[in-house]
């Protein structure tokens, strides 16, 4: 049943949201009271005109709706189609309005008109806005609450760790300091003497040679707090590793007699140039040996392997050092490149050597592995890439990624 003319002005003039009737050719056939009332219209300004000329879109750019024609789509698709579209409104300002048109199918097929619905949405979209405006605040102060907090908790740490390492750290100066303090007072005693004979003599340069030898004891473990604490100089340069593990070799021949370790080279010859910190990769090879001596302490059999190699396809060197020691349990091989993390008897060492290695060789980019058995011993291997590939920091060295 068809209603007559008056009854669907009725209906039309009753609903609140904006409706059209469009001819195919885009011209408005039929429109409601709210729309009028809306854009501030007349009926005879808009009846018999092309939609595009009501919304003014043949000079406005700041709309939309000639780029997101709702009707192109609904040709497109052959079906009712909703967007969300800027139109210019009654006061020249874009406004935001969401649009549904609706085919009117002929029984030929065709379409003989178009239905628009649309509303204006510019004040949902401001208070959406809004809301997103207030809930990135929101975000943004909890997450600087969340900042603070772990700052706060990275300090109270720093602290506990400090707290830890003080008495370590004291006790390792203290007995050289002890050391040297009473051999100054011995030395002062000969020196007092009317007449120094010969024995006197000796056992005075005995004494400087164990001061000689506290000192730099004193000076190692300074440094190597500054190298954890990451505040010793670096230069980068290019240096042989198997140079390098000669040097650390003799210099720790006398630890490695004494403690009756035998040492097995397998050093690859012709090895291509690393870049990097000599100093520092001097410094991991000399925890790495040092923590071998000590492990094997206790073993029968007192063996330190160390071993070289390349990988030309990776350009990378290797570096291997191995013991016989008595292992690293599973339960605590996880934990230790992490700082103060020790399993050393009390006033035997702070926990530093794994992490200091640990860390140069993250800065030099390369990797660290380690392979333990109780019942065998412990190896750990360095791999170094030749060239310094990253991004490098103030020092010279990869900075933090």
């Amino acid at each position: 049943m068809t209603l007559p003319l008056n009854e669907m002005t009725t209906i039309l003039n009753g609903i609140r949201d904006f409706i059209l009737i469009m001819s195919p050719q885009r011209e408005i056939l039929e429109v409601n009271d709210a729309f009028l009332k809306h854009m501030h219209y007349k009926r005879e300004d808009v009846i018999g005109r092309k939609c595009y000329e009501v919304f003014k879109e043949t000079d406005r750019k700041s709309s939309n709706c000639h780029e997101k024609c709702t009707l192109e789509k609904v040709i497109k698709e052959k079906r009712h189609c909703t967007q969300e579209l800027i139109r210019i409104g009654p006061d020249d300002q874009p406004r935001y309005t969401e649009v549904t048109i609706y085919p009117i199918w002929e029984k030929k097929g065709k379409i003989s008109k178009f239905v628009e619905i649309s509303r204006d949405i510019t004040k949902r979209k401001s208070d959406e806005k809004a809301t997103q405006n207030y809930l990135v605040k929101m975000v943004e102060e909890r997450t600087r609450q969340l900042k603070d907090s772990h700052e706060r908790l990275l300090h109270q740490d720093k602290m506990a760790s400090l707290g830890k390492l003080s008495s370590s750290v004291v006790h390792e100066i203290n007995n050289p300091v002890a050391g040297i303090l009473s051999l100054v007072i011995l030395s002062k005693r000969i020196l007092k003497e009317d007449e120094i004979h010969q024995a006197e003599l000796d056992l005075f340069r005995q004494y400087l040679d164990l001061m000689d030898t506290e000192t730099r004891r004193i000076s190692r473990i300074v440094n190597n707090l500054l190298v954890f604490a990451r505040q010793s100089k670096i230069e980068v340069v290019k240096f042989d590793i198997n140079d390098l593990i000669e040097q650390i070799l003799i210099l720790n021949a006398n630890l490695l007699k004494i403690n009756k370790v035998r040492v097995i080279e397998n050093l690859e010859k012709n090895l291509p140039l690393i870049s990097g910190s000599e100093d520092q990769i001097k410094q991991v090879i000399m925890n790495l040996i040092s923590n071998a001596s000590e492990s094997m302490s206790r073993s029968e059999t007192r063996r330190l392997t160390i071993s070289t190699c390349r990988n030309d396809k990776e350009k990378t060197i290797s570096f291997k050092i191995g013991d016989t020691g008595n292992g690293i349990p599973k339960e605590t091989i996880s934990k230790i490149f992490e700082p103060f993390f020790t399993t050393k008897r009390k006033g035997k060492g702070v926990g530093l050597g794994l992490s200091v290695v640990y860390g140069i060789i993250q800065e030099h980019g390369g990797k660290v592995f380690v392979d333990s058995d109780p019942s065998k011993g412990t190896q750990f291997t360095i791999t170094l890439h030749r060239e310094l590939k990253t991004k490098t920091g103030e020092n010279g060295l990869p900075g933090p990624a």
